[in-house]
């Protein structure tokens, strides 16, 4: 829907937050979660981004995601 780079950011950044759970985040993990919101970011500049809710329990910290 926005391009590979954007979707494969978005994908990337989804799955290691799921992976993650709702334990608490070590400094090497906000680490990485810093890196792939950078990745990300500068996937979705200049990209028209759609805000949906989202369905289902969203555990830990709130979840920015784009459409899927």
């Amino acid at each position: 829907m926005y391009g590979g780079d954007l979707d494969q950011a978005n994908a990337a950044l989804r799955a290691y937050v799921q992976e993650h759970g709702d334990r608490p985040w070590t400094a090497e993990e906000l680490t990485e979660l810093a890196r792939l919101r950078a990745q990300w970011t500068a996937a979705a500049r200049g990209v028209r981004i759609e805000i949906r809710p989202v369905s289902g329990s969203v555990r830990g910290s709130s979840v920015v995601t784009t459409a899927a």
